[in-house]
Parts: C-alpha cells; sequence; structure tokens
C-alpha cells in the first residue's frame, strides 16, 4: 500500500475539512431556506385567515345597518352602528368602527350639471376652508381638478399645463373624485392642509336622476361635525356649530326642519341653500382583524338601497 508524504497527507487532511465545510453550508443554507419557506408560508396564510375575518365584519356591519333602518328612519351618534366593536374569536382578534359619510361634505357636490361647478356648494365648500383657517381659493383648484375642460377656474385653478410642469409630471383627473385622498394631487395642497381638511370631506358617488341632472348627497345634522354645521352659513360661526352638536346631544334631530328650529337658524331667518337631512345611505367601516402575527385592514363604503346595504368600494389598508 502506498503511504501520502508528509505534504500530501496535509493536502488531504485541509481538502476533507473543505468538504464538511461545503457540506455544512450547504445543509445550513438549505435548513434556513425551508424554514423561511415555512414562516413565508405561514404568514400568507395567516393574512389570508385575517383578511376573510375582516370582510366577516363587513357583513356584520350590513347587518347591523340593515336592522338598524328597519328600526329607526334617521341616523345619529349614539346608535349601535356608531359605536367601536372589538370582538376576540379563539386565536383571532376582529375590531371595527363605522363612520357616517354623509357628516362630511361630498366633494362630488361642487360640479353641477353640465359640468359647471354648483355655485351654491362651491360657496359652502369656500366657508369650510374659512373656518378650519384654509385658503379658500383652495376650492378653485378643486374645481379644475374635477371639470373636463382646460379652462383655469378662478384665479387659483389648475388645469394640465400646471400639472405637466411638476416632477413628475402628471394630468388632471378631469373626473368626479373617487377618494378625497386625491386632494393631495390638488394644487398648492400639502400634506398640513390635508390633514386638516381630511376628516371634514368625502367623495360620495353621484347618483344620477335622470340625464343630465345629478342627484347630490345631503349633509346629516344628526352626524356632522360643527364645522360642517358652521359653513352651512355665512353668518354661523365655529361657535354655532358647537352649539348645534351641543343641542343633539340632547335629543337628536328627527328632521330637517326641527334642526333648523332647534338649533337657531329660523329665528336667524338664516336659509341654507345645500341639502340638508337627517337620514344617510353612506358608510364607511374600518374593519381590521388579528391572526397570529398577520394584520388586515379593510375599509369599504358601504350604501343603504331599497333591497338593503351593499359594498361601494373596498380598499385594504387605506382609503
Amino acid at each position: 500500500m502506498t503511504q501520502l508524504k508528509f505534504g500530501q497527507q496535509g493536502v488531504a487532511l485541509i481538502t476533507a475539512i473543505l468538504i464538511v465545510v461545503l457540506a455544512t453550508t450547504a445543509a445550513v443554507a438549505m435548513a434556513t431556506r425551508q424554514q423561511l419557506d415555512v414562516k413565508r408560508t405561514a404568514n400568507i396564510f395567516n393574512a389570508d385567515q385575517a383578511y376573510l375575518a375582516a370582510l366577516g365584519g363587513e357583513d356584520y356591519a350590513r347587518n347591523l345597518l340593515d336592522t338598524d333602518r328597519k328600526d329607526n328612519q334617521i341616523d345619529y351618534l349614539e346608535e349601535d352602528w356608531a359605536q367601536p366593536v372589538v370582538f376576540p374569536f379563539e386565536d383571532m382578534v376582529l375590531g371595527g368602527q363605522m363612520e357616517d359619510m354623509q357628516g362630511r361634505f361630498n366633494l362630488n357636490n361642487l360640479l353641477g350639471d353640465n359640468d359647471k361647478p354648483d355655485a351654491k356648494y362651491l360657496a359652502y365648500f369656500q366657508r369650510l376652508l374659512e373656518v378650519l383657517d384654509l385658503d379658500a381659493a383652495i376650492a378653485d383648484a378643486v374645481i379644475d381638478w374635477m371639470d373636463q375642460n382646460t379652462a383655469v377656474h378662478g384665479f387659483n385653478g389648475a388645469e394640465d399645463d400646471y400639472y405637466m410642469q411638476l416632477n413628475p409630471p402628471y394630468r388632471a383627473a378631469n373626473r368626479f373624485m373617487t377618494s378625497a385622498s386625491e386632494l393631495l394631487l390638488v394644487a398648492d395642497m400639502d400634506q398640513e392642509k390635508y390633514a386638516r381638511l381630511a376628516p371634514f370631506v368625502t367623495a360620495l358617488p353621484r347618483q344620477i336622476d335622470q340625464q343630465p341632472a345629478y342627484q347630490t348627497t345631503a349633509i346629516n345634522a344628526n352626524t356632522a361635525p360643527a364645522a360642517v354645521l358652521a359653513a352651512l352659513h355665512p353668518q354661523l360661526t365655529l361657535a354655532d356649530g358647537e352649539d348645534m352638536v351641543e343641542t343633539r346631544k340632547e335629543d337628536q334631530f328627527t328632521s330637517r326642519d326641527d334642526f333648523e328650529n332647534r338649533s337657531g337658524i329660523k329665528s336667524k331667518n338664516l336659509t341654507i341653500d345645500v341639502s340638508v337631512d337627517v337620514v344617510s345611505n353612506y358608510f364607511m367601516l374600518n374593519a381590521s382583524a388579528e391572526f397570529d402575527e398577520a394584520r388586515s385592514q379593510v375599509y369599504s363604503l358601504l350604501k343603504h338601497e331599497a333591497n338593503g346595504v351593499r359594498v361601494v368600494m373596498r380598499g385594504r389598508g387605506a382609503y
């Protein structure tokens, strides 16, 4: 038998060690990859479970609104639908909160028939901006964002020639808004202004009665915050809006006439020329579900219709 020389024995030993190291490294890598794959699969499964649970919360909210409409013909903040809920369920936690979107101003009300600004709602929106200590001229840019023409509205309007010079460039939407967050794309709007305005505005679908007329969405006097109520007339102040909120806490408004009588609007001989009601059709559900380490957030815009409550729009993570 041939014996290896000392140098050859050293090379053989190093080679054997390298082979063991490579084999061990490969084994560790495969085990790590397998653990990652298992964890990734578990995360996907848990996320799907959480999402399905959040959709279950959506069904619960629809049933709650449907039952409420059968029991009450008005909508106000002391009802069950307005209360936040948390349901622990086995290894899962499901929570939800609904908000009346008609307690906010619908930005899509700004455009009337034939793609023209609705003067009543434009004046209202300008007053709302002033109540919030924002520049009323922002309304001009919002009008231009939605209308289909290329003519600049007012002194602060902006059309494609403005937006195409930005970095990155883009065009005006030239359609009704699908989300109030589109305001962040409108000229002269920034995060600070948007944060101040966002809780008081929404973007609800416009309902067509018959061509070319459009039906606007009313502001619910029972759910609107003080700023939204204060903007109903130029002579009203934020303090007046806060008084209206306090008045409805004692006893909710039962009709528009009841609202105008008890809020002092009629005694002051004020005329409200925008639509005000005490019934709402649009509600936003914020449903969340936690399962293991996964969390799912679902925003669903729900609408009351003659045959029940349907989902108009749904988003994951943000609306």
